[in-house]
């Protein structure tokens, strides 16, 4: 029971994630020049489980990371295998983990409560390297985290938006739990993560075949993560729709997306249980048509309703 009743206030900690994912920013990551491997997009852990505070480029554009709130104590983990570049106690980041990794990327780990590496340190994806807290300059409990493409310096000139490597799939961003994740440690024998599985990409692209055609401007903060959550639709139907080959989007580009009804964008507070009721089918058809490995659903998650 108290298992259960765990999973669920963790469900309800992301419950504003995609809400607060679109708060709009001044740096723009569509304008970005920075490119990192088409490997590293979306495939990648996340270093800790808790609410969307702050997204990247906002603060006069001086905001090198996104903040993740969470209750003090809580894991933080690396998001991929490395070896700890700095481990010390900032004035600035308080409690602050550096981590140079193997992909060439480097991510930093500010305001934790506690550190539990050293510098110097190998450590593996999903290795627990501190705890959340609020040292530092901060207002409250939460995890700054950052990504550098190459090595971080004073200016942050390297600082790329971490949702451009962070995966979407709900077990990867539940990986920090560890075998307590509701969704099972997946993600551990995955090379790269797609936004759905091969397999419900080409059944709504195939679905989507006869839909409705609008026209889309990308906006200054837009990505292509961004749009496909806001939309309804995947990154990888983005992608084969406009003939992109990438994932860099330019402001005033202008991208075609299809639409159909039957794709339901999980909203705050839903369940498989309520949705299901409101569209006259059960909970156990949307999770086969779905290929859903069980009911846990998050905010954000897009499924086809047939």
């Amino acid at each position: 029971m108290v298992d259960f009743i765990k999973r669920i206030c963790i469900a309800l900690a992301l419950a504003t994630f995609l809400g607060l994912l679109f708060i709009s920013t001044t740096t723009s990551f569509a304008e970005t020049k920075e490119v990192v491997p088409e490997e590293l997009v979306e495939s990648l852990i996340w270093p800790t489980v808790g609410e969307i505070t702050d997204t990247y480029g906002t603060r006069w554009g001086k905001h090198y990371g996104i903040d993740i709130a969470a209750p003090e104590g809580t894991t933080v983990v690396t998001i991929a295998d490395g070896i700890v570049s700095r481990s010390y106690y900032s004035d600035t980041y308080g409690n602050v983990v550096f981590v140079e990794h193997d992909n060439g990327l480097e991510t930093v780990y500010a305001h934790l409560h506690k550190r539990k590496v050293e510098e110097g340190q190998a450590i593996t994806e999903g290795e627990k390297i501190g705890t959340v807290g609020t040292t530092g300059r901060s207002s409250g409990n939460h995890l700054h985290f950052e990504v550098h493409n190459g090595n971080w310096n004073i200016e942050k000139s390297e600082s790329i938006d971490p949702f451009l490597v962070l995966s979407q799939e709900p077990e990867y961003m539940y990986a920090s739990l560890g075998e307590d994740s509701p969704y099972g440690q997946d993600w551990k024998q995955r090379e790269i993560v797609s936004v759905m599985s091969p397999e419900r990409d080409e059944t709504l692209i195939h679905n989507r075949s006869n839909g409705e055609t609008i026209e889309v401007t990308v906006q200054a903060g837009d990505t292509l993560w961004s749009l496909a959550s806001k939309l309804g639709v995947s990154v990888n139907e983005l992608k084969e729709w406009n003939g992109l080959t990438g994932d860099v989007i330019k402001v005033d580009d202008v991208l075609v997306v299809v639409q159909m009804e039957n794709v339901h964008i999980i909203q705050s507070g839903e369940t498989l249980t309520s949705i299901a009721t409101n569209y006259g089918i059960t909970a156990k058809e949307i999770i086969e048509q779905n290929q859903l490995e069980s009911d846990m659903i998050v905010p954000g998650q897009t499924i086809v309703i047939n």
